[in-house]
């Protein structure tokens, strides 16, 4: 039992230590979200709404310590999503909203990629000169570049996105980002993405955003560092609006993990508990079966066997035991492991490393278990074991 408790575990760990070197697609070391209920132009014209949240970004970039600040709608990697049904231009309008494809949307700040690091492949990110009044253009990503334009340049296609009622030229090429998690984002139906600058959201939209808003900041140390800072900067903006929700890109990270945290916590806490009463067991019945053999290893010793050679017939017997329970617990533990496909990451159910570091480590707890009785039979006077009932 304690096999299977434990090789379990060691699943669970290499399956979390394997989560945890996969590339999320961006940096999230030293990056803080925040979101922000209300704005400094509620129900405003779209001028002003666009000018509101540029002067919000800009204050929150003035905070020391940060070093990168962008608005975004839509969701950031792992925590909120928005879908937007679009087609390329060139290629048969779908009858139906239903029948076009759907992309992960980002509307965004240009410094968004500033903020999260995500890597450039082709073209140009989002500019600062990208606003209303300038045609618009989208960044996509490359799941999105290989599903649509595979074999062609990218570069200069446009999209007609559904929901803006725009068409946008392709600017510039980006690294995929693993929205939906380190785990599943591979299985997601929806993969591909596109960013546009918020900017350019057409003017119907504007009132809607000016509601509430949500931006990643870059920090020069600890993210948590600077809430109280990023707190005081926004209410100089407008006493009406508040931040709240800070969570560091790390902890988003760890949040969207925490299933399989959890379930490696409880079966690590299981497999403890039941190396010590597997230990514990070990030495009780060692010791028991030292104390009913007294009488032979008296004889035995009586007949001239040294004490190494009593040492070693007592660990020989012990080890023997815990072989035979190491190999019923390995064929158990190989088909228990088998239901936790679902939990594991890039880790075999049946890891030929796990399970013999877990068989190992368990012959070495009986072996040291076993070791203080059979110390202690090395000790048997012979006379007084003859004489033993």
């Amino acid at each position: 039992l304690a096999l299977v408790l434990t090789t379990s575990a060691g699943l669970m760990v290499r399956t979390m230590s394997r989560l945890w070197s996969v590339n999320p697609g961006f940096d999230p070391q030293n990056v803080l979200f925040l979101s922000i209920a209300g704005s400094p132009a509620v129900h405003g014209s779209p001028a002003a709404v666009r000018n509101g949240f540029l002067q919000t970004t800009e204050r929150l970039r003035s905070v020391p310590g940060i070093t990168a600040a962008s608005l975004v709608f839509g969701g950031v990697p792992m925590n909120g999503y928005s879908e937007m049904p679009y087609w390329v231009e060139g290629r048969p309008k779908p009858a139906e909203k239903s029948q076009m494809d759907v992309a992960l949307f980002y509307g965004v700040d240009p410094e968004y990629f500033n903020v999260m690091r995500i890597p450039l492949l082709r073209g140009r990110f989002l500019s600062a000169q990208d606003t209303e009044k300038t045609p618009c253009v989208v960044a996509i990503d490359e799941e999105l570049a290989h599903k649509e334009f595979s074999g062609q340049e990218p570069l200069g296609q446009h999209l007609n996105l559904e929901m803006f009622s725009m068409k946008c030229e392709v600017v510039g090429v980006a690294g995929h980002v693993k929205h939906w998690g380190l785990d599943t984002d591979a299985t997601s139906k929806v993969r591909s993405q596109v960013y546009i600058a918020f900017r350019q959201f057409p003017d119907s939209m504007m009132d809607l955003a000016s509601t509430g808003s949500d931006y990643v900041v870059r920090t020069s140390g600890d993210p948590y560092s600077h809430v109280q800072a990023l707190h005081q900067a926004v209410a100089g903006i407008n006493g009406k609006m508040v931040t709240y929700g800070e969570q560091s890109m790390p902890d988003i990270i760890a949040g969207s993990l925490s299933a399989r945290r959890f379930t490696g916590l409880l079966l690590g806490a299981f497999a403890i508990l039941a190396l010590a009463l597997a230990a514990i067991g070990i030495y009780g019945v060692i010791s028991y079966t030292v104390s009913q053999s007294t009488q032979e290893i008296g004889i035995r010793m009586a007949l001239g066997a040294g004490r190494p050679a009593v040492l070693m017939m007592v660990l020989k017997g012990a080890l023997a035991m815990a072989l035979a329970g190491i190999v019923i617990g390995a064929a158990c533990a190989f088909a228990v492991t088998r239901v936790m496909k679902g939990l594991l990451f890039e880790v075999s159910a049946a890891d030929p490393f796990t399970f013999g570091a877990v068989a190992v480590l368990l012959a070495i707890i009986a072996l040291l278990a076993s070791y203080i009785p059979a110390l202690r039979a090395t000790r048997i006077d012979p006379i007084v074991a003859l004489r033993y009932e």
